[in-house]
């Protein structure tokens, strides 16, 4: 009996210390959105318009203006600023459509370089998805239906390659680090060639070119940096099994009276 309070006390105690650690892994920000997929969508319903709303697309432009040439290099702004410029609708979005390559690109890069962080890799591989997401309806004509449902499937390849830790070693999956990098680097062989923007580079958020000068995976990608928020429905679970652990030491304990 001894024995098994003690034990209950250890996994009390585990799930106290747990309790932050685990919501803080998720509040990264909603991984089923990209503030510049969001962005792409806001500035392409504006100008599809009967009458194109050049103020409101040029505002949601600006939103993200500076972001673009922090991840991308200044020559994308400049360039969509003389597109804008222009007022020139087709050049606007076919620049939007690059920047969108861009940013798929981006989140693989650090998703493969920050791999063996399950929870920040799975995020930024979302992220590229819904970057995807907001490219696929512009694909007709330049992919068949077959070639983005390989797509998609790759997409989930690369999800199952990246394994998964498991809570306590419970429901682990190996990872394969190398079939992650090959699908990612599938998909962007079959993307890039359609929505080209000459001139975008990936860069860190001090307007360098990323690589081996970057020191931490996280470098380029600044929006995704982790708040002191949790995640309530990752909180609420921990706190409940608290509560049931605590509870079940309590009634051992009055049994034992």
């Amino acid at each position: 009996m001894i024995h098994t309070t003690s034990r209950l006390l250890v996994v009390l105690c585990a799930l106290f210390w747990l309790a932050p650690a685990s919501a803080g892994a998720y509040s990264y920000g909603n991984a089923n959105t990209e503030d510049i997929a969001v962005a792409f969508n806001d500035i392409n319903a504006k100008l599809s318009a009967g009458t194109p709303d050049w103020a409101g697309a040029q505002a949601a432009y600006d939103e993200r203006k500076a972001e673009m040439g922090s991840h991308f290099g200044e020559q994308v702004p400049k360039e969509l600023d003389a597109a804008f410029a222009a007022k020139d609708k087709d050049r606007v979005l076919a620049d939007m459509k690059g920047v969108l390559v861009l940013n798929i690109e981006r989140r693989f890069k650090y998703a493969k370089e920050g791999f063996s962080d399950y929870n920040q890799a799975k995020l930024l591989l979302a992220k590229a998805r819904a970057t995807f997401e907001a490219l696929r309806p512009h694909m007709a004509g330049k992919l068949s239906d077959e070639e983005l449902k390989k797509i998609d499937g790759q997409f989930d390849t690369a999800l199952t390659a990246l394994g998964n830790p498991g809570l306590f070693g419970v429901g682990k999956q190996e990872s394969d680090p190398k079939l992650f990098e090959a699908t990612l680097q599938e998909i962007d062989d079959k993307i890039r060639p359609l929505f080209p923007f000459e001139g975008g580079t990936i860069t860190d958020d001090a307007g360098e070119e990323a690589g081996a000068a970057s020191s931490s995976p996280s470098a380029g990608h600044a929006p995704m940096e982790e708040a002191d928020k949790t995640n309530p429905a990752v909180t609420i679970g921990v706190l409940a099994g608290v509560v049931i652990v605590g509870g079940a030491i309590a009634w051992r304990l009055r049994r034992r009276k």
